[in-house]
């Protein structure tokens, strides 16, 4: 057999097959076996019809395409084992010519990775976002701290942005209530955007035992039937609250925390917080880096991979809207977007994605990187834990699913980047005013 590999393009190659008669041979008795089971021919036992005979009832033809049936699978698996492609889908088969006294000649056009020319990482230059904390960040932080210690107390003055107003809220269609919209004791931030825009409006200025009437419509991402429609809501308003918040000094230091004065709160506060960015700025770094190798290499994604990650990265996306309990519909509408839209960012995302994890297999391949058994039980570890397993368990998952390989892979992309990070020319980022 002869076999010759062709590029078709940048993810496409054409393998050309030529088989000789002798080669083709036991594919002709192996069709010749299988239809003759298949057709009872009067006088002869089932499979026991000579060729001849079989012919005359079934003809030339079908015993050819039967032959021909046989003969392209095995042959083309035994040009795959003679080169070293490696196809991502299944062949389109095209035969050229076939005679029985001639032989088999046929074109296989197969998917495969693209070849990779990687660029020179210590030309890729990129700034590693700052770490630095600034007293700005502190101080959010603190006030983040304030208000989980804030108090409520009741107030007989007008209710303004900022205060709560404890209320009952009833939204209507006609005469029938919409569970949905409605709420008893429902303690409210006016000013806070968390409902429609109107309730925000008709609290401002409001006074305990005032009742508000006023139309408006629900957001389209609402949960219930009546989302993106216009319905009527009474409030009656309760109390007005307003929000105290503790002195920033030693007593809120100590109520707040371990610590005994506001200045050990503050140095912990900042500590923590830089770990934080330090841990968010590596993480920043890599992806930054690995974009512009991404887009450096321009790599011509095979559609067999980039579908595959489509598909997955789609069922995300529509499992975490179920989980939201909203509809596409209601999405769109939300957004503003097409499905189009959708799926074109989802498809960029995906090329994106299956991009990065190609060149950062072949950095691996040619660095020679691998995996230790210590350090894919370790990888193991870490996702049991994430998923609340026992390592034992999530083994046997992966190993009966024979998803084993993919921890050590991961591994072995992850050294990649870490190798590309290095050689990279990296500049520190100008640190924020403080």
């Amino acid at each position: 057999m002869k076999s010759t590999v062709s590029q078709e393009g940048p993810t496409k190659v054409r393998v050309s097959v030529e088989a000789t008669p002798e080669e083709v041979a036991p594919a002709i008795d192996r069709a010749i076996r299988k239809l003759a089971n298949e057709v009872k021919i009067p006088g002869f036992r089932k499979g026991k019809a000579p060729r001849q005979v079989l012919e005359a009832r079934v003809g030339a033809d079908q015993i050819r395409e039967a032959t021909i049936q046989e003969a392209v699978p095995a042959l083309f698996r035994e040009a795959m084992a003679e080169t070293d492609v490696q196809p991502l889908t299944l062949p389109d088969i095209e035969v050229t010519s076939y005679d029985e006294a001639e032989g088999l000649k046929f074109d296989a056009v197969i998917e495969v990775k693209p070849e990779i020319n990687l660029p020179d990482f210590s030309s890729i230059s990129v700034e590693r976002p700052s770490a630095e904390v600034t007293d700005k960040e502190v101080e959010e932080q603190l006030e983040r701290l304030r208000e989980r210690f804030a108090t409520l107390e009741t107030v007989a003055r007008p209710g303004r942005r900022g205060d709560f107003a404890l209320i009952d809220l009833k939204g209507y269609v006609n005469e029938t209530q919409v569970e949905e919209a409605s709420a008893t004791d429902l303690l409210y931030e006016i000013g806070s955007g968390r409902f429609v825009p109107e309730l925000d409006q008709e609290l401002d200025g409001t006074r305990q035992g005032d009742i508000l009437k006023f139309n408006a419509t629900l957001p389209p991402t609402y949960p219930g039937e009546f989302s993106g429609k216009e319905i009527s809501f009474q409030v009656l308003v309760k109390e007005i609250r307003q929000k105290n918040l503790p002195a920033l000094d030693d007593e809120f230091a100590k109520t707040a925390s371990e610590f005994d004065t506001l200045d050990e709160l503050n140095g912990d506060l900042r500590s923590k917080m830089a770990e934080i960015k330090r841990i968010t700025s590596d993480a920043d770094l890599r992806n930054r880096v690995l974009e512009k190798v991404v887009a450096e290499t321009g790599l011509v994604v095979p559609d067999a991979l980039a579908n595959d990650e489509m598909s997955f990265r789609l069922a995300r996306f529509a499992d975490q809207l179920r989980g939201a309990g909203i509809s596409i519909q209601q999405y769109l509408e939300s957004t503003g977007q097409s499905e189009e839209d959708i799926e074109s960012d989802l498809r960029a995302q995906a090329e994106r994605n299956v991009s990065a994890q190609l060149i950062l297999e072949e950095v691996g391949k040619r660095e020679g990187l691998t995996a230790s058994d210590d350090e894919v039980s370790e990888e193991l570890a870490q996702h049991a834990k994430s998923l609340g397993k026992e390592p034992a368990e999530l083994r046997a998952q992966l190993e009966s699913g024979g998803r084993m390989g993919s921890l050590s892979a991961d591994i072995i992309r992850r050294k990649a980047l870490d190798l590309i990070v290095e050689k990279a020319d990296i500049k520190d980022e100008a640190t924020p005013a403080q």
